[in-house]
């Protein structure tokens, strides 16, 4: 199958004969006189086939909403400093200034330096 020699290269009828295709004539492939049928296609079907393309600045906006896994108003302009975090909860807005939004009150302020006991 991998012979670059057209000459040489096997068939498409030699493959579906092929003792490791058909795993030694167990599983003979069905012949295509009783399997396959020509499809008629109208004229109507082949102009209702291909339909207008969205304009590319629409597609361009999707691609980004997608992207973002966002469907707020994409032209609300939103700070870069404020974003939702996606591994904090729905509520947890993070400062990117400061990283006062991560701390939880309930737990106590634990310096790297500090022992543990």
């Amino acid at each position: 199958m991998l012979e670059k020699n057209p000459e040489l290269r096997i068939t498409v009828p030699e493959i579906k004969e092929h003792p490791w295709v058909t795993k030694y004539g167990k599983h003979p492939l069905p012949l295509e006189e009783d399997h396959c049928t020509i499809v008629e296609v109208t004229e109507e079907e082949v102009k209702n086939s291909v339909k207008t393309i969205p304009s590319l600045p629409a597609v361009i906006l999707v691609k980004a909403m997608l992207r973002k896994r966002s469907f707020a108003n994409p032209y609300e302009t939103q700070t870069r400093r404020e974003e939702r975090s996606m591994s904090a909860p729905g509520d947890l807005l993070i400062n990117q200034g400061s990283r006062e939004g991560l701390k939880d009150p309930e737990l106590p302020d634990v310096n790297e330096d500090e022992t543990t006991s």
